[in-house]
């Protein structure tokens, strides 16, 4: 019985699907990216101040989808606690 191989992770495929201008290929990847790592790529903006507006957008898009899993559901709210307050 052989194990399948897991794909190479591609960090610059990760970086070019997080941050597009697309929110559905956003969200997509950011779900692809949780199911792998557990946890969402916000390394990938600048959060310092506040939090980047591509990655909000993609947060409350991901916020609206009735069918994510209770530990993504738990991860969005893991990551909202560690970045800085948005309005």
């Amino acid at each position: 019985m052989t194990i399948p191989k897991q794909p190479k992770f591609n960090f610059e495929k990760l970086k070019a699907e997080a941050t597009s201008p697309n929110l559905e290929i956003r969200v997509r990847s950011f779900k692809a990216y949780f199911e792998q790592f557990q946890e969402f790529p916000s390394f990938l903006f600048d959060n310092e101040r506040r939090i980047d507006d591509v990655l909000l957008q993609t947060i409350k898009a991901l916020e609206k989808d009735s069918e994510m899993s209770k530990p993504m559901q738990q991860g969005l709210e893991a990551l909202l606690n560690r970045l800085p307050a948005h309005s």
